[in-house]
């Protein structure tokens, strides 16, 4: 039972992970498209004191600050090193399924780093790179790295529990009480490391590092402000189809209704629904904004997505290019695209708020209230067997 869950979870936040940071909030999208995978709030292909041409110099970051990203996790791999000595002459190229399209913040990320990887082997270890699902689709390019035709893709962590249930885990409500608790985790947790042991044995996937594009938020429109889950009770908040994301919103206090992406616009207009909880982004994507009046910085499911290649490649690559692209998936996944995605968010927002939609922060809402429900609905449906442990070691790890 569990096993059908997990597959049906993965599907659904790979739909969301392709939504939530894609958006160009100051394009209109048709009021009910599917989250789009447009340009972010500004043209990240010119980063900050960045020409946009040539890799070196085109993006710096304080090193003495990373923010969570790389998990270095198999025995005898060198540590992230983006200036390290590159001595080796191996003439390697990797293919890289990339499926957002090219404007993409984390496209760039990708694109930057393929561009200054190249300079720093001294054109030695190349990126073939393709974008906007070229290459198939999220799944269709996760197996095309498991069996080493491409040797590089991101997908959303929680696509996983398709290979090894435990990563379904990840999608729980409030399991982390913010972004970078998560990251923090994901990146160095000896248990998560574990984990990523079991994904390589049995899918063929080594994990390189991490980063997140969103949060799902609670929205709705005609409902008294709330404080805490106790003032949701009755009301009705859009759900998706599976038994998971109806139990995200009964814990935040609602009565979960299962409602088409596509139909949710109307849905909200007319009543059916008063509220959802999609990303910022989506809300803005999908126009949503025009049909609600209250936006609630609930944060009750981060979306991450994770970064992947396959032992054979990664096996292939001397220490030295090891080093140096892991030191650059620190440098643009982490740090970058960190700075790319709030820019983004912030825009986001501002179109929101300019909508006259209320933004509530967390300050205003009743967190510990919320942090218990989640508690009390994970431990009576989902503290069985791998969740539980853990479940039980961020709890300890983050003192929740």
């Amino acid at each position: 039972m569990k096993k059908l869950l997990s597959l049906a979870l993965a599907a659904a936040m790979a739909l969301s992970i392709a939504a939530c940071s894609v958006q160009n909030p100051n394009t209109p999208p048709a009021s009910n498209s599917n989250p789009g995978t447009s340009a972010g709030s500004q043209n990240p292909g010119t980063p900050a004191g960045s020409n946009g041409g040539s890799a070196s110099g085109a993006y710096t970051y304080d090193e003495s600050d990373p923010y969570p990203c790389i998990a270095i996790y198999r025995d005898g791999d060198p540590a992230a090193d983006a200036h390290a000595t590159v001595t080796s002459t191996d003439d390697i190229t990797w293919t890289i399924a990339v499926c957002l399209q090219e404007s993409n913040p984390q496209s760039v990320a990708v694109k930057l780093m393929g561009q200054e990887l190249e300079e720093l082997t001294n054109g030695h270890f190349k990126w073939d790179i393709f974008y906007n699902s070229v290459l198939g689709s999220e799944s269709e390019a996760v197996e095309l790295v498991r069996n080493n035709t491409a040797q590089f893709v991101t997908s959303n962590v929680t696509v996983m529990s398709t290979y090894v249930d435990t990563f379904g885990v990840f999608a729980l409500p409030y399991l982390f009480h913010s972004e970078e608790d998560e990251l923090n985790y994901l990146s160095s947790s000896p248990k998560a490391y574990e984990l990523y042991k079991e994904l390589e044995e049995t899918a063929g996937l080594v994990t390189l590092g991490f980063n997140c594009t969103g949060s799902r938020c609670l929205s709705t429109k005609g409902v008294k402000q709330i404080k805490s889950p106790a003032d949701l009770s009755g009301t009705k908040v859009r759900s998706m189809e599976a038994q998971v994301w109806q139990d995200v919103i009964s814990c935040l206090g609602a009565t979960p209704v299962p409602v088409a992406y596509t139909e949710l616009y109307t849905g909200l207009q007319t009543g059916v629904v008063q509220g959802q909880d999609n990303p910022i982004a989506n809300t803005v994507d999908g126009k949503f904004y025009e049909v609600l009046d209250t936006f609630y910085e609930t944060d009750h499911s981060y979306l991450v997505s994770a970064y992947y290649t396959n032992p054979t490649a990664w096996d292939q690559l001397p220490d030295d290019y090891k080093a140096v692209l892991m030191g650059l998936l620190q440098k643009y996944q982490g740090n970058y695209y960190h700075e790319e995605i709030l820019k983004f968010r912030e825009d986001c927002a501002k179109t929101v708020a300019d909508a006259g939609v209320k933004i509530v922060p967390q300050s205003e809402l009743d967190m510990d209230a919320f942090y218990a429900s989640a508690d009390a609905m994970i431990a009576d449906k989902y503290m069985t067997g791998s969740y539980a442990d853990f479940v039980n070691d961020v709890k300890s790890t983050f003192n929740y």
